[in-house]
């Protein structure tokens, strides 16, 4: 009779058994350890830029004000989960997870407010410029506008010689501007990508159908939100705050920003020219930072509101920038 130890010793046997063995290896791997090794190394990484950030910037203790456009849906299928997880939660997380970072609630005067979406250029782009001189009437410094752009499907073949099987993948591809109101630039421009892998039924129902809803969607649409928010938080947050002067009477200055960001009474400001205007490619306006040009300092103020003094200076007009005096 055979032994066990003779059919092992068989070539084929044998690299059939290691075969199925490497699989067994690779299938056993859990996935929240990929789970947390992603969450220590995000850790660590906004742990280093927290602390660059304290050494570099000096006004840590004024918040940075955010509005974000409702994210659009781009992509050719229906996903019901994906408006309500970014329209409510995005400035739920960002407001709750991140230190520092303020987005507005949508109030008659926020921006989500006055426009549906996002102004555009005459090619289709969002004007970047119309977007910051929008933001600085409301004191924000910077804009979101997002969109899912593509929910696609995709087969994968894994394991080797007979494991071989074939995996259903939804990818999920989410879009991110942020706009700096400051220079009418890009903070950010960035795709996030996601995917799930879904069993051979649901895999037939999306083939068949545009609308896609599957818990699994809405686990990965709120992953990617985290995804989303702290990289807007991280972003924003290593830029230097600037505020707006909105309108000048005589020597009487308003700013579009108040207590709470974390200005005071009797802060002194310092003013930068923000006159110079570029033009870019495709239509683009950009504003270039100037030199300073005096300071004032604030005599009262309100939760959203400054009004300031002329300290020294000249040349200073509505759409001039300031930065608190160190």
């Amino acid at each position: 009779m055979e032994t066990i130890s003779n059919r092992i010793r068989s070539p084929l046997t044998a690299a059939i058994l290691i075969a199925l063995l490497f699989a067994s290896l690779s299938c056993s791997v859990p996935k929240p350890i990929e789970t947390t090794v992603e969450k220590t190394t995000k850790t660590i990484k906004r742990t280093t830029r927290s602390i660059t950030r304290t050494i570099k910037l000096d006004d840590q203790d004024l918040k940075r004000v955010v509005d974000i456009f409702n994210f659009e849906n781009n992509s050719l299928r229906e996903s019901g989960e994906f408006q309500e997880v970014f329209h409510k939660g995005l400035p739920e997380y960002i407001n709750n997870s991140c230190p520092g970072v303020l987005v507005v609630e949508p109030q008659a005067d926020s921006l989500l407010k006055v426009l549906k979406e996002p102004p555009k250029l005459k090619t289709g782009i969002t004007d970047n410029y119309a977007l910051a001189i929008l933001g600085r009437q409301l004191g924000l410094n910077a804009i979101v506008v997002g969109s899912l752009d593509d929910i696609r499907l995709k087969d994968e073949i894994r394991g080797v010689w007979v494991t071989k099987d074939t995996h259903h993948i939804l990818h999920v591809f989410i879009r991110v501007e942020m706009v700096d109101t400051r220079t009418a630039t890009k903070l950010l421009d960035n795709t996030f990508e996601r995917h799930i892998e879904i069993d051979d039924i649901e895999y037939q129902i999306i083939k068949e159908s545009d609308k896609i809803s599957l818990p699994e969607l809405n686990e990965t649409l709120k992953t990617l939100l985290s995804d989303v928010g702290d990289s807007i938080c991280d972003t924003i947050r290593d830029q230097p705050w600037t505020g707006f002067i909105t309108k000048k009477d005589g020597d009487k200055f308003f700013i579009s920003s108040g207590s709470r960001i974390g200005l005071k009474a009797h802060d002194v400001l310092e003013v930068f020219d923000s006159s110079r205007i570029i033009e870019g490619l495709g239509g683009q306006r950009f504003i270039t930072p100037g030199l300073k040009i005096g300071e004032i300092e604030i005599v009262s103020i309100t939760e959203n509101k400054s009004e300031a003094r002329l300290i020294e200076g000249n040349g200073i007009i509505a759409g001039s920038t300031v930065r608190r005096k160190d």
